[in-house]
């Protein structure tokens, strides 16, 4: 076994989105293998937690490089958001394509 297979985070086992915001709360978490309420929902039924800390980067950390390992994960806050949503600066609908086009 070479050093990066030692270095490889093990996952949790399946956890529903409740175990896991109770597990690691206001903390970001890595997922793998995640399992979909339904079909392109964002709603998460269960997951596999591979990485969590304070912020984004800290729970991406312990699967960087390894995409061949993990080829999809999510990364999800599980507090409450306190910050404002990033909005559009810009909006192009039909009438800004219109004056775009001409």
């Amino acid at each position: 076994m070479n050093a990066a297979e030692q270095l490889v985070p093990i996952a949790t086992e399946p956890l529903s989105w409740a175990e896991i915001c109770a597990q690691y709360p206001d903390q970001f978490v890595c997922l793998v293998d995640i399992a979909k309420v339904e079909l392109r929902s964002p709603e998460i039924k269960t997951a596999c937690v591979v990485g969590h800390g304070p912020t984004h980067d800290a729970a991406f950390e312990p699967i960087r490089g390894l995409d061949m390992r993990y080829p999809r994960f999510a990364i999800r806050f599980t507090g409450t958001c306190s910050e404002p949503l990033i909005r559009a600066s810009l909006v192009i609908d039909d009438e800004t394509l219109q004056l775009l086009r001409s």
